[in-house]
């Protein structure tokens, strides 16, 4: 994407308060650049398309097995679980995670194996990564013990892209709400993600993204509306799985149809969530089962 095309989204996105979602990743110095793959099948050297690691080993570190089932009330045939398990593996083929294994079990689960200090990323693999553009209705900051304002935030993540709902987002140790409208741009909007480093500003990793044609327009659309109302309805809140990542103030229409999700990222976290976003949603939704740690050699 084009620094030109680019600079349109920073002006009105990297004004807003820059939530970020926590995806479970942060530990590790693991902050360089993202990996290439050979495609997105593989997701290791050695691997064997499916995203099976071949003669990955245990290593010193050893494995981590992750098993996830569906969630209840989920539809887990056998064709939608391995649909599930084929993103699974272009998740981790995109985020750079190597020595990666997939597996759909007899019993209707998913068990992924990879890297024994990596857990926390293998568990990112299972996300819903239900992605929503929301237009902000309101704003608030919920105090510490506000048990009520904190159970408000849990209710989000049922919320069905057609209706009203309130999500939560957490910056530099401050939770807030945000009474949203319904989803004005859905996350099938989204053409590609990838994670970038912004060296010029010194802002860090953010998640570039690039909307279809379609997504494109309807943004523009949405974003030149929002920019003739007051505050706070004028801001958009992207929000991944009931969890609003960001709630920028828009300033005026973004054309070029790119924008970015900023916030202070690692270059694990920025990967993950590109990855995410790139594949899209799972078409089951998964819990974590259990997870087991076995020893290196």
């Amino acid at each position: 994407m084009g620094k030109t095309r680019g600079r349109g989204a920073v002006a009105v996105l990297g004004m807003g308060l820059g939530l970020v979602l926590t995806l479970g990743a942060c530990g590790g110095s693991d902050d360089g650049a993202p990996r290439s793959q050979e495609g997105a099948g593989g997701t290791a050297a050695n691997g064997d398309g499916n995203g099976n690691g071949k003669g990955a080993g245990t290593g010193t570190a050893g494995r981590t097995v992750v098993t996830f089932a569906p969630e209840a009330g989920q539809a887990s045939d056998s064709a939608a679980l391995e649909r599930t398990a084929e993103l699974m593996r272009d998740r981790a083929a995109v985020a750079g995670l190597e020595d990666v294994e997939v597996t759909v079990e007899d019993e209707g689960q998913i068990t992924v194996a990879g890297p024994g200090d990596r857990r926390e990323s293998l568990e990112s693999l299972g996300r819903p990564a239900e992605l929503g553009f929301r237009p902000v209705l309101s704003q608030e900051m919920v105090a510490k013990g506000d048990t009520a304002g904190e159970s408000a935030c849990s209710a989000a993540v049922d919320a069905k892209p057609s209706e009203p709902t309130t999500a939560c987002g957490e910056w530099q140790g401050t939770l807030s709400t945000y009474r949203l409208e319904p989803v004005a741009l859905p996350g099938t909007d989204v053409a590609d993600a990838e994670a970038a480093i912004d060296e010029e500003r010194g802002t860090g990793w953010y998640v570039k993204l690039e909307f279809t044609s379609t997504g494109a327009k309807r943004f523009a659309d949405i974003t030149g509306r929002l920019a003739q109302q007051p505050s706070p309805a004028n801001q958009f809140a992207i929000v991944l799985d009931g969890t609003v990542l960001s709630a920028p103030y828009v300033a005026s229409a973004i054309t070029g149809g790119e924008a970015e999700i900023s916030g202070t990222f690692t270059r694990r976290e920025a990967a993950e969530l590109a990855a995410q976003l790139t594949t899209g949603a799972l078409p089951v939704r998964l819990k974590v089962s259990s997870v087991t740690r076995l020893p290196g050699s």
